[in-house]
């Protein structure tokens, strides 16, 4: 990351999941975070990651071209990260298939890694599920629900 006086936030409304979006970066994206909040935000978009997070929310986007982050993490959970950035667009994968994509035996030890992404959403930890349910999410096993539908609803118009 950047020099704290380098860091810079942009706001945007996702109305699809009904959050505010806080979008932390620098010349790299290195957090993303919901905000449920009562009042109305001030939206603020500068970053590249704004503009492609908000064409993602209404449908527009795929896939996403900014820079991103995540040398602060552990060489596995940048591995885990890494291959997670992999899933498709309106896809899923298990807990235990993206463990054994990148040669480990503990699904647990890959989910407490997707726990702490700090970049959801551009790293689509969403799309891994559990064997026999959702699974978790770090921003809420609703809004998890949610982009899983509002991508199955989008994945095969002509983006």
């Amino acid at each position: 990351m950047g020099k704290l006086q380098d860091m810079l936030q942009d706001i945007i409304l996702a109305k699809a999941l009904d959050r505010y979006i806080e979008i932390g970066y620098t010349s790299r994206v290195y957090s993303i975070r919901f905000i449920r909040c009562k009042e109305e935000l001030t939206e603020k978009r500068i970053s590249k990651a704004s503009f492609e997070l908000e064409q993602y929310f209404r449908g527009k986007r795929t896939e996403f071209s900014c820079d991103l982050d995540i040398s602060g993490l552990s060489a596995f959970a940048q591995r885990v990260l890494n291959e997670t950035g992999k899933i498709k667009y309106g896809e899923t994968i298990t807990y235990s298939e993206l463990a054994k994509n990148i040669g480990c035996r503990s699904s647990r030890a890959v989910g407490r890694a997707l726990a702490n992404n700090p970049i959801p959403i551009i790293i689509p930890c969403h799309r891994v599920i559990a064997k026999n349910g959702i699974g978790g999410y770090s921003g809420g096993v609703d809004i998890k629900t949610r982009l899983l539908k509002l991508e199955e609803k989008n994945k095969d118009s002509n983006l």
